[in-house]
């Protein structure tokens, strides 16, 4: 129950980035600590509970996470006002793999 309630939790957080990723630049959240940071947590907390709830596949979800970012941040040139960068797609990576290795750490600690 708890790993389909992660994966649930974990894909919503996802639809959310979607959102805000594609949605006029005044819509984007922020968390007060420079758009990097709100990137890099975003895809840290989707990738933590993707790691949870994937947890004998922590590996499709580490590659999923890092195509997921780029396909994300590869979405903003539908919208006029936004620009797609490398940079982004690379922080977005990063916290999102990291979130899922973060998982499967835990979980390998607490199985042994």
């Amino acid at each position: 129950m708890i790993r389909i309630a992660c994966r649930i939790i974990g894909w919503s957080i996802l639809l959310a980035i979607v959102f805000a990723t594609i949605s006029p630049i005044g819509l984007r959240p922020r968390l007060g600590y420079g758009p990097d940071f709100d990137r890099f947590v975003g895809f840290l907390v989707s990738g933590l509970f993707l790691g949870f709830g994937y947890r004998r596949r922590w590996l499709w979800a580490v590659g999923f996470i890092a195509v997921a970012a780029f396909g994300i941040e590869t979405l903003q040139y539908l919208t006029p006002d936004r620009h797609a960068r490398f940079w982004d797609a690379t922080v977005k990576a990063a916290g999102g793999i990291l979130g899922v290795l973060a998982a499967h750490m835990v979980l390998v600690l607490s199985t042994s």
